[in-house]
């Protein structure tokens, strides 16, 4: 049993799935993430994915650990009829450092160590030897020799990336890799490797005037077979900024190539940003879910000690 990762529309938010070098590197000293998405409500049993994260600087702990970041995130997925259900709980850790004096170029580098658990309801599923030649009998053997309905497993994975850091932008580029140790997921005897999930990503930002701000961003995933892109940009949009008060709209657009166009809206409400996107299917499956593939909702907050 393969198959893809986890994947957000919203990618930028959910910066620990994204690279574990992302652990701590942030404008703020704690990050506060959540994240929540349907997908194929019109097809079929609807896919649900829930992933909840929290990173810091470690100098909120104490000011010799300087440019050293950590982080937990969870990540819960169920799909499919078969109610086939991942639980990932992963620690991160990552150094961040100037690469030379003038403190404008910074290279980061992170790891991840994890666990995760895969479970199955095998009798929520129909097999071939079930239909006796007329119609399919539930009472029937299934023929399977499952070594059971769970599988536990340990998990790694690597990133690093660079940052450069100016007056009126930002520009970055990471890499990131996850399953490095090529953890067995398989139910049965025979093992299934799952196969690394590469993901090169950039997500800079332009400071075009005193109240609006562009944020591109890109990522192109790997893992076998398997390719994604995903690119756009968001335009935000101040309305207020004090001290006390940092109010923001924002609205943008991403396409998921050859799959799905992602209109998407932001507000940003003092230390949190609420973001609502839609994926609108414009592959071949658009004929059988009408362009419906679903809603995503993210939720990030951020403080300064």
């Amino acid at each position: 049993m393969n198959g893809q990762d986890i994947h957000f529309s919203q990618f930028p938010q959910s910066a620990l799935n994204l690279n574990s070098s992302n652990a701590g590197n942030f404008p703020a000293d704690l990050r506060l993430n959540g994240m929540l998405r349907r997908q194929w409500n019109s097809v079929t049993v609807p896919y649900k994915t829930i992933s909840v994260s929290g990173d810091l600087k470690l100098t909120m702990l104490n000011d010799r650990l300087k440019g050293l970041g950590a982080g937990l995130l969870i990540n819960h997925d169920d799909a499919g009829d078969g109610q086939l259900r991942t639980l990932d709980i992963r620690l991160f850790t990552s150094f961040n450092k100037p690469i030379n004096s003038d403190s404008i170029n910074f290279l980061r580098v992170g790891i991840m160590l994890g666990g995760s658990q895969r479970s199955v309801d095998f009798s929520k599923l129909t097999f071939d030897n079930q239909f006796n030649g007329d119609a399919w009998d539930p009472l029937a053997p299934t023929g399977e020799n499952s070594a059971g309905d769970k599988v536990i497993w340990m998990d790694l994975g690597l990133g690093m990336g660079w940052e450069m850091i100016k007056d009126n932008y930002t520009w970055d580029i990471g890499l990131s890799s996850t399953h490095i140790n090529r953890p067995n997921q398989s139910f049965y005897s025979e093992k299934v490797r799952r196969p690394v999930l590469w993901q090169i990503h950039s997500t800079p930002t332009f400071k075009l005037n005193s109240n609006l701000t562009l944020l591109p961003s890109a990522v192109f995933m790997m893992q076998q077979e398997y390719r994604a892109l995903n690119f756009g940009a968001e335009l935000k949009i101040d309305l207020m900024q004090e001290t006390r008060k940092n109010y923001a709209f924002g609205i943008g657009l991403n396409d998921r190539w050859d799959d799905a166009l992602i209109p998407f809206v932001a507000v940003y409400w003092n230390k949190f940003r609420i973001g609502f996107s839609y994926d609108v299917t414009t592959s071949s499956l658009k004929t059988v879910n009408n362009g419906r593939g679903g809603p995503e909702f993210s939720l990030v907050y951020l403080t300064k000690t």
